[in-house]
C-alpha cells in the first residue's frame, strides 16, 4: 500500500490520537520550530493573522524538514499541514480553500461553522470533479494543482486528482476536511454538521466557545458549558463515524513552548477523542 502523505488521516484510520500546534501563515521561524518537531498535523492559521497566499506557499515549505525525513526514514514527514480559512463557514468564499489546496495544504479547517448545508458546500468545492454512485458528476474544484502535485512527491496530474479527495469518504483521499465549532447555533445543529458525507472530523474550539458563550478570563475546560459542547460534539461524531477533535488549553502557555495539562488530555483520549489542538512544543508523552 502506498504511503499516506496525511499523518492525521493515516493516525485516524488506525484508531489512535493525533496532535497538532499551531502557526500564523508567514511565521517562518515558527515553521521551521514545527517542522522539526514531533507534532502529527500543523493548523497553518489564515484567520487571525497572516492572510497571504504566497506567504502561505513559504511556510508550507518550511514546514518540511529533511531533518526530520533523515531521523525517521520518512518521505512525507509529519507535520501534515491542515490550513484554517480566514472566514466563517456561512460566508461561503471558497476560492481560498481552493488556492489552499493548490498550494499542497492536505486539509481544511473550517472556522465557525453553524450549518450543515454549509459544509455541503465546501465538500463541493474542494472535490474534483467525478462520477458520483448514481453515475452525476460530484466536484468542482478546478483543476491546476502544479504546486500541490510537487508539495506531496507525485509524479503527474493524474495521481494527484486521484489521491486529492476527502477521507473517509474515499478511502484513500489524502484530504481532511475539518469543521470547526464554537457557537450556540453550531451546538444546537451539531448532529446535522456531523452527518455531512465528506466531513473527517469537528473540532470543539474550546477558546472560541468560551467567548461565543460571553465568557471572560481565563478559560475553564471543565465548566458545564463546554462540558456539554464537548460532549455533544463527541456524541455527534461518535454516531456519524467520524472524528472528533478538541483543542487544549488547560494551562496557559509557559515559557514560549506550552505544556499540557496530561491528566486532562488521558481523561478525553478514554473519551473517544482522536485528534487535539494543543499549545505543546510537539506530541505529548502518552504512550499512544
Amino acid at each position: 500500500m502506498t504511503q499516506r502523505r496525511n499523518k492525521l488521516i493515516e493516525l485516524a484510520a488506525q484508531g489512535r490520537p493525533a496532535f497538532g500546534g499551531a502557526v500564523h501563515a508567514g511565521d517562518i521561524s515558527r515553521a521551521r520550530v514545527l517542522g522539526d518537531s514531533t507534532f502529527d498535523f500543523v493548523m497553518v492559521d489564515l484567520e487571525h493573522e497572516g492572510f497571504d497566499m504566497p506567504r502561505l506557499g513559504d511556510t508550507l515549505q518550511w514546514l518540511v524538514s529533511r531533518r526530520r525525513m533523515a531521523r525517521t526514514g520518512d518521505l512525507y514527514p509529519s507535520p501534515t499541514p491542515i490550513v484554517r480559512l480566514p472566514h466563517t463557514l456561512g460566508e461561503r468564499t471558497t476560492w481560498i480553500a481552493s488556492q489552499a489546496l493548490d498550494y499542497g495544504a492536505l486539509g481544511i479547517i473550517m472556522p465557525y461553522t453553524e450549518h450543515a448545508e454549509d459544509v455541503e458546500h465546501m465538500v463541493r468545492a474542494v472535490r474534483y470533479p467525478r462520477p458520483g454512485s448514481d453515475g452525476r458528476i460530484v466536484g468542482e474544484r478546478r483543476v491546476w494543482p502544479k504546486l500541490a502535485a510537487r508539495y506531496w512527491g507525485c509524479a503527474d496530474y493524474d495521481e494527484y486528482l486521484d489521491m486529492a479527495d476527502l477521507w473517509p469518504l474515499v478511502d484513500h483521499g489524502e484530504i481532511a476536511l475539518i469543521a470547526m465549532v464554537a457557537t450556540p447555533t453550531a451546538l444546537r445543529n451539531i448532529e446535522e454538521i456531523a452527518s455531512v458525507p465528506g466531513l473527517t472530523g469537528v473540532l470543539f474550539g474550546a477558546k472560541h466557545a468560551w467567548s461565543a458563550l460571553g465568557r471572560r478570563g481565563p478559560i475553564d475546560l471543565d465548566h458545564p458549558d463546554l462540558v456539554d459542547f464537548r460532549s455533544s460534539v463527541l456524541s455527534a461524531c461518535q454516531k456519524a463515524g467520524i472524528v472528533a477533535g478538541t483543542s487544549l488549553s488547560g494551562k496557559p502557555p509557559t515559557g514560549g513552548a506550552g505544556v499540557v495539562d496530561l491528566p486532562f488530555l488521558t481523561r478525553r483520549i478514554d473519551d473517544g477523542f482522536g485528534f487535539f489542538l494543543t499549545q505543546g512544543g510537539g506530541r505529548p508523552d502518552v504512550g499512544r
